[in-house]
């Protein structure tokens, strides 16, 4: 269970479910970018306050999507024929389609809240000061224990020993740059508990503290480009009024919606 929720997302697939939201509002437009076995795709991208538009071409055809996470909704916009979808955002949906923020650990019991977190002592782990601390919690029958190596200046958990055996190791290497940006990297090792080994690379921007670009040892690669910090409208993220909503019965709606969101570049599912 620990291996699934702390490792797996953050290595395989997208990686940005791994990282904190934080509430406080961000305000930008990018290139979204992504490669999935070969396959290069694109979107244009706007985030404002847990909202995000998603702007793409699919078969020939213009497509806009907008994920509202506080409303728990999505859009889907017909720019063509100015007609519309609105659906219930379900919880998976709603996490992968926000932009993920690096927000510094502190406590593992803020992730672990079901657990009893003991400090232990400052040490050094990775190069860096770090604090280690002893998580326990109930698998129901037995206490079981793990142990965090939390960095002491960027929160970032840079080791972490499971009750399993499996292992997971982060690398932090600072005042590094991508397109243009200073950035920090994120140099990801993990180990199962039957030795299979799985590793990924994050870039986080300094200035807007979030992932810009990811990558694992499979291949896959989400990055955002053209990165401008700016106040976006409002009316990007509704719909517009001489819209109008297709009917919910009517198969090729249906039909249509699913495709947008298989085709959605995932690099920014956020």
């Amino acid at each position: 269970m620990l291996l699934h929720k702390l490792i797996t997302p953050i290595l395989t697939g997208l990686m940005l479910a791994a990282l904190p939201l934080l509430s406080q509002a961000v305000s930008f437009s990018a290139d979204a970018v992504q490669i999935r076995n070969g396959q290069f795709s694109h979107a244009r991208m706007y985030w404002q306050d847990d909202k995000v538009r998603f702007e793409y071409v699919e078969d020939g055809t213009p497509m806009v999507q907008i994920f509202d996470n506080k409303a728990g909704k999505m859009i889907w916009l017909d720019t063509e024929n100015k007609r519309y979808i609105e659906k219930k955002l379900l919880d998976g949906q709603a996490m992968d389609s926000m932009v993920r923020q690096s927000q510094p650990l502190t406590n593992p019991c803020k992730v672990f809240k079901q657990a009893e977190c003991t400090k232990l002592k400052k040490t050094e782990m990775h190069g860096r000061q770090a604090q280690k601390w002893l998580i326990t919690f109930n698998d129901g029958k037995y206490d079981r224990h793990l142990f965090q190596w939390i960095d002491s200046k960027l929160g970032v958990v840079l080791r972490q020993e499971n009750p399993d055996g499996s292992v997971f190791d982060v690398t932090v290497r600072e005042n590094q740059e991508i397109n243009g940006r200073k950035v920090r990297k994120l140099e990801m090792h993990a180990v199962s508990a039957t030795g299979v080994t799985m590793k990924g690379e994050q870039w986080i921007d300094e200035k807007l503290n979030i992932v810009v670009r990811q990558q694992n040892d499979a291949g896959a690669m989400d990055e955002l480009r053209n990165i401008k910090a700016e106040k976006l409208q409002a009316s990007l993220f509704a719909i517009p009024k001489n819209y109008t909503r297709f009917e919910d019965d009517k198969p090729e709606a249906v039909a249509k919606t699913d495709r947008t969101e298989s085709a959605k570049p995932a690099s920014v599912k956020h």
